[in-house]
Formats: C-alpha cells, structure tokens, sequence
C-alpha cells in the first residue's frame, strides 16, 4: 500500500511541475482517500488552492501537514504565507514566533515579517541609514519633527492601518457586490489610512467597475506603489491602463505580476489580449498557452487562443480551442 500511496503522489508532483493542476489534485486527492492525513498531500494541495487565489482552502490543508510533519520548514512557510494572504495578520506573527523558537530559517522569516509591517513602517526601515547622514542638522531634524506633529495632530490616523474589522468590512462588502458602500467605506479608509495599500486596490477595482478608468488608474497606481510585491496589485493596474489604451504600459504591469508571481493564471491571459490587441500574435499565443498550462479548466483563455489562432488563419486548431472552451463552459 505505501508503494502505491509514495508513486501516486510522484505522479501528483510530476503533473503539478508540468502545470497540469487538475491531475495533481486528482492523485492527492487520492493519496488522501487512503491516508487523510498524509502531510505531503495536504500541503501539495493547499500550495495549489493558494495558486488560484484560495488561501482560505488552503488553510486547514496546511495546518492537517503540520500536525502530521511539524519538523518540515516549508510547510511552516506555506502556512504562514496563507494567513498573510488572508489577512490574519496576528496569527500569522503568533506562527512566526513560534517557528523562531524552534530555530528555522532567520532569513525567510525576517521576509514574512516585512510583510506584517505597515508601508510606513517598511518605509522607516529602509530610510533607517539615511538618518545617520551627518549633513541632515539638528535644526532640520527639529523642523521635520515639527512637521510631522503638526500633521499627525491634524489626523491622528495617517500612516497607521486600519483595523482587522474595518479591512473585512470593506471586502464583505465588495464580495456581496454592496459597491456603493465598499465605495464610501473604501474613500474613508484611504483618506484616514492613505498608505494602506489594500484599500486603494479595491478603491482602484470599483472605480474601474463603474466607468471611471482615469480614476481606477490613480487609485492602482498608488496600491501598486505602496505594495510593490503585490502581484494583483499590478495586474489590476494593467487591466486599467488597457482600458484607457495605455497598451504598452498596461504589458509592463502584467509583466512585473508575472514576474512577482510566475503562476499568475489571470495575468498571462490578460497580457495575451493586450499583446493581441496590440498585433503581436505570437506573443499572444504564447501568453495564452502559459495561462491554460497553469489552469486548464480556464474556458476563457482556451476562447481567447481560439480567437487568436483564427486570426492567423489557423483554423483546424482555433476550432480544437473554441471546442475546449465550450467543453469547460
């Protein structure tokens, strides 16, 4: 029987290597029908929810692998980068300090850690050396002090965050599609929180949503700026700019969340129709093909390779792509 268990969970790795998702969970999932709590499998399988956006899937996958392998570093990190994701930003320091005690990797923790901090915060650290510049004077120190006062005294709020209740207001809001209050709700915490970055990304998505793309670009561009990792952050930013016509700017954001975030399903499609509309159809094709390894049940992208293939006069193969795409939806 463990032979059977330990070859179908290579075969599970192998095809989530080759992008073939739906089998990897197809063989984990049979791995676990035999042993529920098998720690590789769980984690493997909470490693793909977290690729398409499902960190909350993820979560109890994570937490099954630990109690069954609690010495194994990257199960620690897998979990740790979920609750980030998810925003349980307090669990999340809990994990990391107890990983600490048990010795684990400094450095990938000091990462997560970074994470956990406000922009402001992170902005500090790394003005930090610059404050130790000997031409910076005592008086400009106390003029900049003063400043910082006056404005903190003007709005106590600024450059801290908002609470856990207040972010899960605003994204029950957006999620039950109540756009008019996560507007208002999403305006207050930026004016209160202007260095928050996830409220100015739903700020960005609801102002692309109701018509107004100058607007969705600044609000992007600004979440894009104070979460420079945040890989939706410039795909979002992207799908604006193309709005507007932008095409080659709106490429160069697809390409930084690509680059952030290699498995980015969304963002391969969305640069192939940027790339398509810009005339570059092979680039198309192939950004196309990307998005549909990494998820192959993507019935969109299957009918945008169609469209594409058509274009080349490729027919026999755009018919092969229109009938996945019918397939699958």
């Amino acid at each position: 029987m463990k032979i059977t268990i330990d070859k179908t969970l290579q075969r599970g790795l192998a095809a989530q290597k080759e992008g073939k998702i739906q089998d990897a969970v197809r063989l984990y999932k049979a791995v676990l029908q035999s042993q529920p709590k098998h720690p590789d499998a769980n984690h493997n399988l909470g490693v793909i929810a977290v690729s398409v956006n499902k960190a909350d899937a993820a979560l109890p996958l994570f937490k099954t692998a630990l109690t069954a392998n609690p010495k194994k570093e990257q199960f620690w990190f897998s979990y740790i980068d979920a609750l980030i994701k998810e925003r349980k930003l307090e669990a999340a320091r809990k994990v990391i300090e107890q990983v600490k005690k048990k010795g684990m990797a400094a450095e990938k923790l000091t990462a997560f850690e970074k994470q956990l901090l406000s922009p402001n915060q992170v902005s500090e650290s790394q003005s930090a050396p610059q404050r130790k510049n000997p031409t910076f004077t005592t008086k400009q120190k106390k003029i900049a002090e003063a400043k910082k006062d006056k404005k903190k005294k003007k709005n106590p709020n600024v450059g801290n965050s908002p609470s856990d209740a207040e972010v899960n207001e605003l994204l029950l809001a957006y999620q039950n599609k109540k756009f008019n209050e996560a507007e208002e709700l999403a305006i207050s915490l930026t004016e209160r929180f202007p260095k928050h970055p996830f409220s100015w990304k739903i700020l960005g998505a609801l102002f692309g949503q109701s018509g107004r793309p100058s607007e969705a670009v600044k609000a992007s561009q600004t979440a894009a700026v104070l979460s420079p990792q945040d890989a939706e952050a410039h795909s979002n930013l992207g799908v604006t700019l193309k709005e507007l016509g932008r095409l080659d700017e709106a490429v160069a954001s697809y390409k930084q969340a690509i680059a952030l975030k290699p498995d980015f399903a969304d963002a391969h499609n969305n640069l192939g129709n940027t790339r398509k509309e810009l005339g570059r159809l092979d680039e198309a094709v192939a950004s196309y093909k990307q998005a549909i390894t990494l998820k192959p049940d993507y019935a969109e992208a299957h009918y945008n390779l169609g469209n594409t293939l058509k274009e080349f006069g490729r027919l026999d193969e755009a018919v092969a792509s229109y009938k996945q795409a019918i397939a699958l939806k």
